[in-house]
């Protein structure tokens, strides 16, 4: 049979993969400049992950759900850290805390998905690629002269993925 992957699928899995095209989409839009229509896609990849989740336990998720999650998940901290990038967060700093960001959100989405849990200890991945890029699109339109200044709440975006920090699951 032809497809059979494609047939695992649920509608959640289809709202978790519309939220790829978003943050995939930002990364285009960072690349061309219009990094209002990237942010945009940021946050509409933020809702999108809510309520994928919320439906996927209300009406039941895909086998692959879970994984495609994370690694849409992933990409959206990639995305961010794209989006800071060219919005002129610069220099070996924003490398290493691109990196971070990088790292912290693989290794909390593979502990999330190792073990189940019924909170969460950090900050979610969409949630912290959401507020870092919302706070480094402000910096950008009202503080441009401190910009690169702004490399530091890449740093603590990291370490807010994995700190210990005890959140309840919305």
């Amino acid at each position: 049979m032809l497809f059979n992957q494609l047939r695992t699928l649920r509608f959640p899995d289809m709202l978790t993969l519309l939220g790829l095209l978003c943050v995939s989409t930002s990364v285009y839009y960072s690349f061309t400049g219009l990094i209002v229509v990237a942010y945009i896609l940021i946050l509409m990849q933020f809702l999108l992950d809510y309520f994928d989740g919320k439906l996927a336990r209300a009406i039941g998720g895909g086998v692959l759900g879970i994984y495609l999650d994370s690694f849409t998940d992933f990409m959206a901290v990639a995305s961010s850290v794209v989006f800071g990038w060219f919005l002129g967060i610069d220099g070996i700093a924003m490398l290493i805390a691109g990196f971070l960001n990088l790292g912290a959100a693989s290794i909390r989405l593979a502990y999330f998905t190792a073990y189940k849990q019924k909170g969460f200890t950090g900050i979610p991945t969409v949630l912290a690629a959401s507020a870092v890029s919302t706070i480094a699109l402000l910096g950008y339109l009202f503080a441009q002269e401190f910009l690169n200044w702004f490399v530091i709440f890449y740093f603590i975006s990291a370490i807010a993925m994995v700190s210990d920090l005890r959140l309840k699951k919305l």
